[in-house]
């Protein structure tokens, strides 16, 4: 199933499904996946957040008592939100109308549980997975408050397809591969995309990792095999850009973990983001 929370904005079909969680086992969400497309005006850009934990955003809120202490906040809060937060903040700021679109809304930028109206919780970042899982769908690891809050044992997606049928993106943000890397698994989940989607693919290098990642040796080897399957999918005649972060000068831009972005790395994340989309004329520039 997938989460929704109270919102100022564009759920109203998913605040009923909060308020009586045993709907959503039930017509509601046939109401909700029938509506999901019909929500945006068609001069707003339907943008889907695709990849890992690193497109959830990092947790940099975390319980300090109670039952849950130690605990990552997966509600609305005012750190929550990742790089999708720093990237709808940019896009407003040129007045582009947009909407995110994906199977989840958790972990977004808001305050008491409750998302910010102005913010737009919508992705499809998938904690833990890899290229292939991405494909197939299944089950997300989601905090304890999430669930908690849905009433439910776990959170799952279905597979790519379906998704990409009920979404419609216009825009495909894709930074995938941390989680195992594959590269063959990467090269299917972007042809996929291309049959499936009319979307235009914005395919991303790994950001550099550090130690104590562990494997945090095979990013570049990973980023030097992703230009050719861009390159194959552009001659195919899809509309596919390369996005080259590992290009980046990136400087203390990391969790002490090696891999999640701290502040400054989704900001600049963000901003990667934000120039490949001007370039490619979806934004105007000053």
């Amino acid at each position: 199933m997938r989460p929704r929370f109270f919102s100022q904005r564009k759920r109203s079909v998913g605040d009923w499904s909060l308020a009586c969680p045993f709907l959503l086992r039930g017509v509601l969400v046939l109401v909700i996946a029938g509506s999901a497309c019909c929500l945006a005006s068609a001069a707003e850009l339907r943008i889907m957040p695709l990849g890992d934990s690193i497109t959830r955003g990092t947790y940099f809120s975390i319980y300090d008592r109670g039952p849950r202490q130690g605990e990552a906040i997966g509600l609305p809060n005012p750190q929550g939100g990742g790089w999708r937060k720093s990237l709808q903040d940019r896009l407003r700021a040129r007045g582009v109308a947009f909407d995110f679109v994906g199977e989840l809304n958790y972990h977004a930028y808001g305050s008491s549980g409750i998302i910010d109206p102005a913010f737009d919780p919508d992705h499809h970042g998938l904690a833990g997975f890899g290229n292939t899982q991405i494909v197939a769908g299944g089950r997300v690891p989601t905090p304890r408050d999430v669930l908690e809050k849905l009433g439910q044992q776990q959170v799952e997606v279905p597979d790519l397809v379906a998704v990409l049928r009920r979404h419609r993106p216009d825009i495909i943000l894709l930074l995938s591969g941390a989680n195992g890397f594959n590269g063959p698994a990467r090269d299917e989940l972007i042809r996929l995309i291309g049959v499936h989607s009319n979307a235009h693919l914005f395919v991303a290098t790994l950001i550099p990792q550090r130690p104590p990642r562990a494997g945090w040796e095979g990013v570049a080897h990973y980023n030097a095999t992703i230009p050719a399957i861009v390159s194959a999918q552009r001659s195919a005649g899809q509309r596919v850009t390369l996005v080259d972060l590992h290009a980046i000068s990136w400087e203390n831009h990391l969790q002490p973990d090696g891999v999640h972005l701290n502040r400054t790395g989704e900001n600049e994340l963000a901003e990667a983001w934000f120039v490949a989309l001007q370039n490619a004329a979806y934004i105007p520039k000053s």
